[in-house]
């Protein structure tokens, strides 16, 4: 067992981290060793577990009275500790801390974040602290508690000293600017892989979560008019900071886009694919074009998430930023499906030395603030 001040003392801890983001598609966990003194981070492993079926399809309806969300609180942190004690079984070590961002099921900005999964059940499992709930400390203060990796996009990307956009591509599309050592801005632009994933589902009937390597976008044509009524969209044109969610591109978005098609002809969804997938990577260089570039231009584009396995998606950002270069986290010894993972590991060890991680310029907090709650049994 070992104890939060135990764990202070340490000047390297192996840390693990656990996300699961706006697609539901699984449960992202990475293992870690961070250094305090000068501090650095090794990647150790990593591994996404997907949820069990009978929990992901009662997580999708994302409604519920009190005793269900109070069932999914304890199911989801019970499917949380199993795919943490199968990565232990194929990656045996003894875990000094954990950071555990948990499910988000709503999120309004600025005024409301909610995450689930129990995290007594990781503690007692694994014998060691857990930070969890990141996000509610930031809305306490003003913030919308969201993005929250800026500040550990700066800490793995600030040693490049030259401006850098860290571009996630998970169920929503944020980025990072990383110059001069520092996130200097981060938003929400828009979503990733969510309504891709829920165009999928609809379209196989269930059979598929996602538009495997993009297949069906590039079998369709972007329909011109279809896009431009995306890229209408009020969110695309609120300032900075921001931040979206299935309240934005849920279910109702989706249900909205189906307006376009021809549910009985595979033509019409196949264009539906390729117009939203262009969507998506324009919604995300309009943000950088209207938000970043006149103040910063870039010298690279560095992509993670489950996103950077969908080459159409990537091709149309790579020639969106021409001739700034478009390459993923691989590049820099970071695996893209478990950043984010990785990002909370890193947020909890910072939580435990009293280290403020919002950024207030990126969330609209009053004031820098500890991020997290600490669980000890």
């Amino acid at each position: 067992m070992w104890k939060l001040t135990e764990v202070q003392q340490l000047t390297k801890r192996r840390v693990a981290g656990l996300m699961s983001g706006t697609s539901m598609d699984g449960i992202d966990v990475c293992i870690c060793e961070i250094q305090t003194q000068p501090w650095q981070c090794h990647w150790l492993t990593a591994q996404t577990i997907s949820y069990p079926e009978s929990l992901r399809f009662s997580l999708m309806q994302t409604q519920g009275n009190v005793a269900q969300i109070a069932h999914w609180h304890r199911q989801i942190g019970e499917a949380f500790r199993e795919a943490l004690a199968k990565i232990l079984a194929d990656f045996p070590t003894e875990l000094h801390l954990i950071g555990s961002h948990g499910q988000t099921i709503y999120h309004e900005h600025q005024k409301v974040t909610w995450q689930l999964g129990e995290v007594a059940f990781l503690a007692a499992a694994f014998g060691c602290p857990v930070v969890s709930d990141f996000r509610i400390h930031d809305v306490a203060v003003g913030g919308s508690g969201a993005p929250l990796v800026p500040y550990v996009d700066a800490q793995l990307f600030g040693y490049l000293h030259r401006p850098v956009l860290a571009l996630n591509l998970g169920g929503i599309a944020n980025f990072t600017l990383v110059a001069d050592g520092q996130a200097v801005m981060a938003l929400d632009c828009g979503p990733a892989n969510m309504v891709l994933d829920e165009l999928a589902s609809l379209f196989s009937r269930g059979q598929m979560r996602l538009d495997r390597d993009g297949a069906w976008a590039a079998q369709g044509q972007v329909r011109q008019a279809w896009l431009d009524d995306l890229m209408a969209h009020p969110f695309l044109q609120q300032p900075p900071p921001k931040s979206a969610g299935r309240e934005q591109f849920g279910g109702l978005f989706v249900q909205e886009l189906m307006n376009h098609t021809n549910p009985g002809s595979p033509r019409s969804w196949y264009d539906l694919f390729a117009t939203v997938t262009r969507f998506t990577a324009m919604a995300i260089f309009s943000h950088y074009e209207r938000w970043i570039y006149p103040h910063q231009p870039i010298t690279e584009v560095i992509v993670s998430g489950g996103g950077v396995h969908n080459p159409v998606l990537m091709r149309e950002l790579t020639q969106l930023f021409h001739p700034i270069p478009v390459s993923t986290s691989t590049n820099y010894g970071i695996d893209p499906d478990s950043k984010e993972a990785l990002a909370f590991a890193i947020l909890a060890s910072e939580r435990i030395d009293y280290k403020p991680t919002n950024i207030p310029a990126v969330t609209g907090a009053k004031r820098p603030v500890l991020l997290g709650k600490i669980t000890e049994l």
